[in-house]
């Protein structure tokens, strides 16, 4: 009976170490990301027209009611010429990462197609982001989009300096409200930024990524202040799989108990 009570106990323990750490492990593994791939049809309103320009100021400081940049009706060049999508909502929210609320082709439907997800290593350096998901050689059948998310760990509040590379646009958000900010068509350009004091601990993180011109694409992410961490979001099915081993390990120990008695 000691046996049995010393047997259980261990177990308790075991499982409960185990979902404590394991998630934590399983998100601050490396820096990494979680990454949404979009292909946006070379058929889109917005597709082929937009060159040429670059705009710091293109969206606007926060994330709209859909959670998707809002597109700032003042908006400036630095260089060349920019324009107005024609992929908005009521609200001026940008719709090259939604499938549901894009209205970009024809008749206004959408052409906005989500192909995958999985997780990225940061500092992250792409430059041939074509689809299909990144890997592909031409932007001749599509536009790659991409959102990249997860939490950013700052050890204390303060503010945090990133570099941002991209053909075409790029905008960083943290907490909701926008880091860098590298709107318009145009080749690849760097933007390094730094964003205002953020809390200690986790913050969001969200970066949205849209290429609209043929010829190139380019991605390059990295957070340059050193310290920081970043890490992707778990996905359920993620913790589904855990959960199965943690039954698989209960399992285990429950025999070896019950044959040691």
């Amino acid at each position: 009976m000691i046996k049995q009570l010393r047997g259980t106990r261990y177990l308790t323990h075991t499982l409960l170490a185990a979902f404590v750490l394991a998630p934590c492990a399983l998100a601050h593994a490396t820096d990494s990301l979680n990454i949404t791939y979009y292909t946006v049809a070379e058929s889109d309103a917005d597709g082929h027209r937009m060159c040429c320009g670059v705009s710091d100021n293109y969206v606007q400081n926060s994330l709209g009611t859909n959670g998707l940049p809002v597109f700032n009706t003042g908006a400036t060049a630095t260089s060349g010429s920019i324009y107005t999508p024609d992929d908005l909502l009521g609200d001026g929210e940008i719709t090259w990462w939604s499938p549901t609320l894009n209205n970009g082709g024809a008749g206004g439907t959408s052409d906005v197609l989500e192909t995958s997800t999985g997780v990225v290593v940061l500092p992250y350096d792409n430059n041939a982001f074509f689809p299909p998901n990144g890997t592909g050689s031409n932007d001749y059948s599509g536009f790659q989009a991409a959102i990249l998310s997860g939490t950013i760990d700052a050890p204390e509040a303060e503010t945090i300096s990133f570099s941002i590379g991209s053909d075409d646009m790029a905008f960083l958000y943290l907490n909701g409200q926008i880091a860098c900010s590298d709107g318009g068509v145009h080749g690849s350009t760097s933007v390094p930024c730094t964003s205002s004091i953020i809390p200690a601990g986790d913050n969001t993180l969200e970066l949205f990524y849209v290429d609209l011109d043929p010829t190139a694409a380019v991605l390059d992410f990295s957070v340059t202040t050193e310290g920081i961490t970043t890490s992707a979001t778990p996905e359920p099915g993620t913790f589904g799989l855990f959960g199965s081993g943690l039954l698989a390990l209960a399992g285990l120990v429950r025999r070896k108990i019950a044959h040691r008695v």
